[in-house]
């Protein structure tokens, strides 16, 4: 698993917690056993959690690209 750092602007939130994880449409599990950080889910910091969840039905590649637009 990633640490939690936010996908837009980089910064880091001590009290990481799962509502702060959004998992995009191009989201893919890890095989059973392997340990790392599934493909489409990303944390995010509570200035941009609200915007990443109202794109999470666009893979992630369009979704950063609109995030970091705004």
């Amino acid at each position: 698993m990633k640490p939690p750092i936010c996908a837009v602007c980089r910064r880091r939130r001590p009290k990481a917690t799962v509502d702060r994880l959004v998992r995009f449409s191009d989201y893919e599990p890890l095989p059973p056993r392997m340990v790392g950080h599934p493909k489409g889910l990303h944390w995010f910091c509570s200035d941009h959690v609200e915007a990443a969840k109202a794109l999470a039905d666009k893979p992630w590649s369009e979704a950063r690209a609109l995030l970091r637009e705004s």
